[in-house]
């Protein structure tokens, strides 16, 4: 008896079964926030869910009436007021406000603007309907979590998120402008307190330091990176750039084993405008390598940008040339010999800006201690062989630049004005390219009269040719 009591009937389990096996159970995510009411009546709202309505309508997930505002304050509130907004699938991302309302919505006295939003952080005040009605406070659950940045700074600044990448040079995090809700690239560099001495003495002048940090913050280029700040510490440096999703250009090689050529002649062109530009500020890259390349999206033909043009002035002297950041394998001839502490002239970034083209034609490296001696002693001697089968299809042009680039002896090295004016890179349909990214005329980059006639044509036309930039399935079989 006791049993037959204790089993549910068979058409009740059948049907909860399937009632159980209907219905989707939400999932149920932990808080990531709470907001708790100041002058708002109002017990301690959990912010569960990626989006959180305040206002007046009933529809809001907090909806204000009587009972939270006097009448005389309540009038001013909008149906909808404002949002909170956050993407679940992603905790280090930020917490957005954004403001729906008429009458204003406040972060720590700082008006929103209808339609815009700012980035919510631990204990912001949050006000509404006039700057005075202090309606809430933020507290941001996870603010113990955040990455260990010590630059008050940047915390003050910033929304410190997730990491992009780290390596022997720092680690990268993505950064967003707490009013702008900009985003961008940190790098997080700690320095060598054992050589802080060796330091250039320029830098322990607080005034010589912020010139230098102007002139980098100056410096204007389609194909540089944009630094927006630098935050000079005793045991870090922080650099505050652009934000290229694609990505760098190390991680797009070894993604695609190697680059076709019509890709890398694009890329390389962008490089040397890039490389002539900070030429012509006095600025010597000295670190040129595919790792501080960044992409600015993940489309094959797309915008690149030099980066980390100023960082070894911050780091500590010489850093670059006695490859304490990592690898020396892009490194010229003229800076091993001398063990890096002699003076070297702009043919440093030419040699390097060889061993890049090398390494996006192949996928290989020149020089490798894999190749029977020490790549030391192998760029020393610029001695270096095409050994991958994919050279088989690579331009007797590009083949003949790269060994007029990688020669021991600077002064044989092309100057950045003569790569520009090289035969590889006179290709009007890359110009053209390069010049539609870019957005500026490319000034230097020499054309045949015949090539300049064939671009001033299509032009002229409004029409295309056959351009090795269409998609694999409109491109000519040739």
């Amino acid at each position: 008896m006791a049993n037959s009591e204790a089993m549910p009937d068979t058409q009740t389990a059948t049907q909860m079964t399937q009632d159980t096996a209907l219905e989707s159970q939400p999932i149920e995510h932990p808080s990531y926030g709470q907001l708790l009411g100041k002058h708002v009546k109002t017990k301690s709202l959990e912010l569960r869910r990626s989006e959180f309505k305040v206002g007046r309508d009933e529809t809001c997930d907090l909806m204000l009436g009587e009972t939270n505002l006097p009448a005389s304050k309540l009038c001013r509130v909008s149906k909808l007021h404002f949002t909170i907004k956050k993407d679940l699938s992603d905790i280090t991302s930020p917490t957005y406000i954004y403001d729906h309302s008429r009458n204003g919505t406040y972060v720590n006295g700082r008006l929103i603007g209808t339609k815009k939003c700012m980035i919510l952080k631990h204990e912001d005040v949050i006000s509404i309907a006039g700057v005075n009605i202090r309606a809430f406070v933020y507290y941001d659950l996870r603010h113990n979590l955040s990455v260990d940045i010590k630059a008050k700074e940047l915390l003050d600044r910033y929304h410190i998120g997730r990491k992009l990448g780290s390596g022997a040079c720092g680690t990268v995090y993505l950064l967003h402008d707490t009013v702008s809700c900009q985003p961008y690239a940190m790098k997080h560099v700690a320095k060598d307190p054992l050589n802080e001495r060796s330091r250039p003495k320029f830098l322990h002048d607080p005034l010589r330091v912020m010139n230098e940090v102007n002139i980098m913050k100056s410096l204007d280029h389609p194909c540089v990176i944009k630094m927006h700040d630098i935050v000079d510490k005793p045991d870090s440096v922080y650099m505050v750039l652009e934000y290229m999703k694609g990505g760098d250009l190390l991680s797009r090689i070894i993604d695609n084993k190697y680059l076709p050529e019509k890709t890398a002649k694009l890329f390389f062109l962008q490089m040397c405008h890039a490389v002539k530009y900070l030429h012509e500020q006095g600025i010597t890259h000295r670190d040129l390598k595919p790792d501080n390349i960044l992409l600015e999206d993940e489309n094959e033909y797309t915008l690149l940008k030099v980066s980390d043009f100023g960082l070894s002035k911050f780091v500590r002297k010489n850093s670059v040339m006695r490859t304490i950041c990592g690898t020396p394998l892009y490194v010229a001839p003229e800076v091993l010999q001398t063990g890096g502490r002699g003076s070297y002239t702009r043919k440093v970034d030419i040699w390097s800006l060889g061993v890049v083209l090398f390494t996006m034609l192949s996928g290989t490296l020149p020089f490798s201690d894999d190749y029977g001696s020490p790549a030391v002693e192998q760029i020393k001697r610029a001695k270096f062989q095409m050994r991958h089968t994919v050279w088989k299809n690579v331009s007797p042009l590009a083949k003949k630049l790269i060994y007029e680039i990688l020669s021991v002896n600077p002064n044989s090295r092309p100057s950045i004005e003569q790569l520009l004016r090289s035969s590889w890179l006179r290709d009007p349909d890359v110009i053209s390219k390069a010049q539609q990214l870019m957005k500026i005329p490319l000034v230097g980059t020499e054309q045949t009269r015949t090539q300049r006639n064939t671009a001033s044509d299509v032009e002229n036309n409004n029409t295309s040719p056959v351009s090795s930039f269409a998609p694999p399935s409109k491109r000519k079989r040739l």
